[in-house]
């Protein structure tokens, strides 16, 4: 399974328009592009977050969504961005630039030590969080 579902399209963008990016009817460019967003956002976060627990599959039909709806969100906004530009850089929607560049940065600001509330990465059980030592100090080296 995937972890984003065709139905999780419909908050974003219209089916008019998403027949216009992706013509195919096996939604063949729509699937690659949402392979790219995905391991792009895994990259950015698998330092210190728990990715495996973040991407899990989409739900069935009835069952309950127990994905994140922000990383639904953002995953689908980086695909979409990543389809729009095979049209090429001046035909990309200012709104589809600027949710990608929202994306981009909260990813980079997660990789940079912000807090969220997705699961931090485990190693043996134990949540590995990420631990900074700040000194007024200039560091000594006092080799002779």
């Amino acid at each position: 399974m995937a972890f984003l579902k065709e139905s999780d399209y419909t908050v974003l963008i219209r089916s008019e328009i998403e027949k216009i990016i992706d013509a195919t009817t096996e939604r063949s460019k729509i699937l690659t592009a949402e392979k790219m967003a995905i391991a792009q956002m895994r990259n950015h976060l698998s330092g210190r977050l728990d990715v495996d627990a973040i991407f899990i599959d989409a739900p069935a039909d009835g069952e309950d969504d127990l994905r994140d709806q922000y990383i639904v969100m953002l995953a689908i906004d980086i695909t979409l961005y990543h389809l729009w530009t095979k049209e090429g850089g001046n035909n990309i929607p200012k709104t589809r630039e600027l949710r990608y560049n929202d994306a981009l940065k909260w990813l980079q600001d997660i990789q940079a030590g912000a807090q969220s509330d997705l699961p931090l990465a485990t190693e043996d059980g134990i949540e590995q969080g990420l631990v900074k030592i700040w000194s007024a100090s200039a560091p000594e080296d006092n080799t002779y």
